[in-house]
């Protein structure tokens, strides 16, 4: 059970029966889908502070061979200048677009006292009468950067089931470990919550080594699929281009090793692409800006 002191309240708004999105830095953020979802929604939405979970009880600092619980420094000239540690956070928006508000919660996968790290969440949603939560983020797995990357999901009820059909949406089959996920539906599904887990599937080439740290074709993916469900009238056009500009970068690449060509060329004769990639076309000035940032980029890391 979560203790009163774990959550941190800045405001008590009056919202209509709110969405509840959630994105955490941890296990399943391949391509930074959960984080750069979060970060892309704060931004535009521009939402106000609601309250904050306190790291100490849930989080470790340093877990070993993981760094990314540690604070952020800045240092010059010898003087400390910034100090920025992880947080949990969580956000409000008044939709005015919509009959449903909106509540953000961006923060870190707890290391310790999970079912005491969700009931902190879900007692912020039952607080404020959340309608429904949705959870993002990315799975690694062989999407050709080409194509249009598809997201799976997984669901509270048959009800909520249903209602995401047909929303270019599939249903998957899972039997493994669990995380702090399915700890959320677990306690969501005891207190009668509706929670749908929207997982982009990332590219991802371990034949050779690459691992795409951002991936904004997958922040697309499943941020046009939030649009519709929750009538955010956003506009996604700067992603539509970072998404070009990613697909023309890994493209170049290919061009210049024949054996990682033919391989992106097996993996799109394989793949049964969800829907139609509507991202614009990049015009040969932004094709070749996209390929000199790619190699501006290899050579500050060989410097």
């Amino acid at each position: 059970m979560a203790r009163q002191s774990d959550v941190v309240y800045t405001a008590r708004p009056s919202l209509r029966q709110p969405y509840m999105v959630i994105g955490l830095n941890g296990w399943v953020d391949g391509g930074e889908t959960a984080t750069g979802s979060l970060r892309f929604l704060r931004r535009k939405l521009r939402p106000r502070k609601l309250a904050e979970i306190p790291l100490g009880r849930f989080h470790v600092y340093q877990v070993p061979g993981q760094l990314s619980l540690r604070p952020h420094c800045r240092v010059e000239e010898g003087l400390l200048k910034q100090y920025l540690p992880q947080r949990n956070v969580f956000y409000y928006w008044v939709n005015p677009h919509g009959d449903r508000d909106v509540i953000l919660f961006q923060g870190v996968e707890p290391n310790l006292n999970w079912e005491e790290y969700a009931a902190a969440v879900l007692g912020v949603a039952r607080e404020f009468e959340v309608s429904r939560i949705y959870m993002l983020g990315g799975v690694l797995d062989k999407t050709p950067h080409t194509r249009e990357p598809g997201v799976s999901c997984v669901c509270t009820s048959e009800e909520l089931r249903d209602d995401l059909a047909h929303r270019d949406i599939d249903f998957v089959d899972y039997e493994g470990p669990g995380g702090i996920r399915t700890t959320l539906m677990y306690l969501c599904q005891r207190l009668h919550l509706e929670m749908a887990l929207l997982h982009a599937h990332v590219t991802y080439y371990p034949e050779f080594n690459m691992v795409i740290t951002h991936n904004p074709k997958a922040i697309r993916a499943v941020l046009k699929r939030l649009n519709r469900l929750m009538s955010l009238d956003l506009d996604l056009g700067e992603l539509d281009r970072q998404a070009g500009e990613f697909e023309a970068r890994l493209s170049y690449m290919a061009l210049q090793n024949r054996e990682f060509q033919s391989y992106v060329e097996a993996l799109e004769k394989d793949y049964a692409e969800p829907e139609a990639n509507d991202a614009p076309e990049l015009s040969a000035d932004e094709a070749v800006h996209a390929v000199e940032e790619l190699l501006r980029g290899h050579s500050d890391d060989e410097g």
